[in-house]
């Protein structure tokens, strides 16, 4: 039985109608601005294709164009090398300790790619990475054999940050593949690398190409170690000259020609997720797991466990253990210097008193504000989204989902382009958005609600019907049903999903870059900033100070998701919607 009076669907219909409005409103005024010309940053009326010309006849444009398609490519590639292999060891051999994978990995996921960025900067360097140094000094070279500082460079670092990622969209797949094809090849005598390259790795084909396309649409869009390695170096990527187009200290910004660029791309990311939502409808001609008959066995590795260890081991240590420790050597010391025993006597805290503590306060305070608002307001929404498109059945609820997974198809630095242009040219004086956290909030929260509608979905698909519809034949209505009995019955999804995204807004360097201000201003805008102004040592404090003061937030999580479900999951139950 259902409640004559709907008020419950209209009331839930609300927050998603401005989720929605927001979600296809910013992408809108980024093609709008691409097209409207304007005089002195202020819009004229009229309209044309100027900046497209622009566009395609910058020689600069051309350049960041071909860089950020090849750093994408190039990193997708170091990703899956390391995630893939990872994800096969820890879901279909018998590993001692592969349990351990997927935490440690998960913590690659929320350690922010400037970090990484850092260490390796520290590393190779052509001016100031020790192992250059070492190098040049040992064989008398005149240049950096192993410069950091190059395309493929900043790829291998991008690559090492999405390697996680990379494994939780296909560790799923290897755990859910049936292991009796694997059983029949080996009793026809294949060999164990014949059984992975003719019938483990075809099987995971679909998810494999999801994955590539899922982190090279992240690739074109990330800022973090684009901006820490390359920026300085004037090797442009996508996201670096949009910053540096609207960041224009000599001159007004020119918002014009990244709203074109980022119409562009926004173009692409929809084409290339229209092909990664084909493949995910597709893998269920590949799905091989076969009812009450499916016992998943390990593969035996014998002596290669220990070359297993070695390769794990090994992206640990290029991944996490490296950076941390040469970021915290620097900011140990009152200026750079190579690790030596004779830098050790220059060790001291003098650094921490050269940190302009103010200015770290303030990003502190931004960064908390946003790591309780954007989440809530993200899960907020989500739970509306997928409420809609589970639960009722309101006429096009599939192009709700479609909406709710547009953020996780664009770069977010998209969505922050349209952010700024609205502020500064739709709602100027009636909404005071610009400089403010509450347009960091709204452009996190808004970015965040694919992965937040994966997470609700997930939970709300465990929950029967049967409990609404008791509460619908004992009186209560949709929206007091689902306050009293949803929310509650998925509240420990609700509680990691909240506190993975707290993480994520604690990291976040991508959606900020373009709309902090002085007052909004947030701590990994604040390491950036000090980065790139070439106060390397002062950039390593504050980011060690940000590291320890959200390591409580980071074992919350691990307490709260101890089974290790993977966070981002490719989405594979929307047209079940």
């Amino acid at each position: 039985m259902r409640p004559r009076i709907d008020f419950g669907t209209a009331a839930i219909a609300v927050p998603v109608a401005l989720a929605s409005a927001a979600i296809v409103g910013l992408l809108l005024f980024v093609v709008w601005m691409s097209v409207a010309e304007t005089d002195a940053g202020v819009a004229t009326g009229r309209y044309g294709l100027q900046n497209y010309v622009a566009l395609f006849t910058d020689p600069l444009v051309a350049r960041a164009a071909i860089n950020t398609f090849a750093f994408a490519a190039l990193a997708v590639i170091v990703a899956g090398g390391f995630g893939l292999p990872l994800a096969w060891l820890a879901e279909r051999t018998d590993l001692p300790g592969r349990s351990l994978i997927a935490p440690v990995l998960t913590l690659g996921l929320l350690v922010p790619g400037f970090f990484t960025a850092m260490g390796w900067i520290f590393l190779l360097h052509p001016r100031i990475g020790f192992v250059n140094q070492w190098l040049r000094q040992a064989f008398g070279l005149a240049a950096a054999p192993l410069p950091i500082t190059t395309i493929p460079g900043m790829a291998w670092i991008e690559g090492l940050t999405l390697a996680p990622l990379f494994f939780f969209m296909t560790a799923s797949g290897f755990r859910a593949m049936d292991p009796s094809l694997e059983e029949a090849a080996r009793t026809a005598g294949a060999s164990g690398a014949a059984i992975l390259r003719r019938i483990a790795l075809p099987l995971m084909m679909p998810g494999i190409v999801a994955a590539a396309i899922f982190t090279f649409t992240l690739s074109i869009g990330t800022f973090d170690v684009p901006g820490v390695v390359g920026l300085a170096s004037r090797i442009f990527t996508f996201s670096t000259l949009l910053y540096v187009k609207t960041s224009a200290v000599d001159d007004l910004p020119n918002y014009g020609l990244p709203a074109a660029f980022g119409t562009v791309i926004l173009v692409l990311a929809l084409a290339l997720s229209l092909v990664y939502l084909r493949l995910l409808r597709r893998s269920r001609q590949y799905q091989v797991v076969t009812g009450k008959a499916y016992r998943p066995r390990p593969i035996g590795l014998g002596r290669w466990a220990i070359a297993a260890w070695v390769f794990g081991g090994s992206y640990i240590a290029l991944a996490l253990v490296l950076p941390l420790l040469l970021v915290l050597w620097s900011a140990v010391l009152p200026y750079y210097a190579p690790p030596s025993l004779a830098a050790l006597h220059q060790v001291s805290f003098a650094t921490f008193a050269r940190v302009p503590w103010p200015l770290v306060w303030r990003g502190l305070r931004n960064s908390v504000i946003l790591a309780v608002l954007a989440p809530t307001l993200a899960l907020g929404f989500s739970f509306a989204f997928s409420w809609l498109i589970l639960r009722s059945r309101m006429r096009g609820r599939v192009f709700v989902d479609e909406i709710a997974f547009l953020p996780q198809a664009i770069p977010g630095i998209i969505f922050s382009l349209g952010a700024i242009v609205v502020a500064l040219f739709v709602l100027p004086d009636a909404i005071p958005l610009y400089g403010s956290v509450a347009i960091l909030a709204l452009v996190y929260s808004v970015g965040w609600i694919s992965f937040g509608t994966r997470v609700v979905n997930s939970a709300l698909i465990q929950v029967h019907s049967e409990l609404e519809e008791a509460a619908y034949v004992a009186g209560s209505g949709r929206l007091a049903t689902a306050r009293t009995i949803l929310v509650p019955l998925i509240s420990p999804a609700l509680v990691s999903g909240w506190v993975w995204l707290a993480l994520l807004a604690v990291r976040e360097l991508t959606r900020a870059v373009i709309l902090v201000t002085g007052d909004n201003v947030t701590l990994p805008v604040v390491t950036w900033s000090l980065w790139n102004g070439g106060q390397f040592n002062e950039a390593s404090v504050v980011i060690l100070t940000t590291i320890a003061l959200f390591a409580p937030l980071l074992l919350l999580y691990f307490y709260l998701a101890r089974g290790w479900a993977a966070p981002l999951e490719p989405r594979t139950d929307r047209e079940d919607a």
